[in-house]
């Protein structure tokens, strides 16, 4: 329980240098980041609007087709700087139970994260630019097979610790956690093998193993820790076992 800025009698947060400058860093950091994505879409948007005229009809009847390629523009490098700062210094928290405080640096690491990557997503979401969405998931550490099929509706909170295999589908608004709170914040690693099928709504929990060839049935829970068994068709909150697949 947390009450007064205390977590299990140790300081939740305090006003030492650590605490102070890691608060800095999470303002500064993805303030760095957005702005240099932002950089770009200026920059060019400058360069053009020099050349038009509108006075001029055909340069007002393009001006439409410019505007929208400055929001692609807006998007694709407000996602990929992002995801270059959590891949090139390694921003991610690790498996274990860590404490709810600025002062651990896994937990730094962890909100760090959120911020960088979770805008982002929610933009890419919005406009299914599949492509650039697949990007910038493998550069916030998503491990998953070139064969694998998301559908940009899903949602995977912890990238760094997921693993999707080759031909596996996840189904429309599926949510894959690899953290959970419980009086600490406890990160455990979520693999989905080979030829799975995730269903729709399903909500998959930290620590789960769904091995080769398993089905997810559609609004289903796995739990924490769950494993689906290879070839078996799961479903229900919880999942239990319902058949076999093959």
């Amino acid at each position: 329980m947390v009450r007064d800025g205390y977590q299990n009698g140790k300081e939740k947060y305090d006003f030492s240098p650590l605490s102070i400058s890691r608060f800095f860093m999470l303002f500064f950091i993805p303030f760095v980041a957005y702005s240099i994505g932002l950089l770009p879409s200026i920059v060019s948007f400058i360069y053009i609007w020099g050349f038009l005229d509108l006075n001029n009809p055909l340069h007002v009847l393009i001006l439409p087709f410019i505007l929208t390629f400055e929001f692609l523009v807006f998007i694709l490098f407000e996602s990929i700087v992002p995801g270059l700062f959590i891949k090139i210094f390694g921003i991610k928290c690790n498996e274990g139970e860590h404490e709810l405080s600025i002062k651990d640096k896994n937990f730094f690491n962890f909100s760090l994260h959120v911020i960088l990557y979770r805008p982002p997503l929610v933009l890419l979401n919005l406009f299914k630019l599949l492509p650039i969405r697949m990007l910038f998931l493998r550069l916030a550490g998503l491990k998953v097979g070139k064969t694998a099929l998301l559908p940009g509706t899903e949602v995977i909170y912890d990238p760094y610790l997921t693993e999707i295999g080759e031909q596996t589908l996840i189904g429309s608004y599926a949510k894959v956690t690899a953290h959970i709170v419980e009086n600490k914040l406890i990160m455990k690693r979520v693999q989905v093998g080979n030829n799975c099928l995730i269903g729709a709504d399903s909500f998959i929990m930290p620590g789960a193993v769904i091995e080769d060839g398993a089905v997810v049935g559609a609004k289903s829970l796995v739990l924490k820790d769950q494993v689906i068994g290879k070839g078996k068709v799961y479903g229900g909150i919880p999942a239990k076992e319902i058949k076999k697949r093959f």
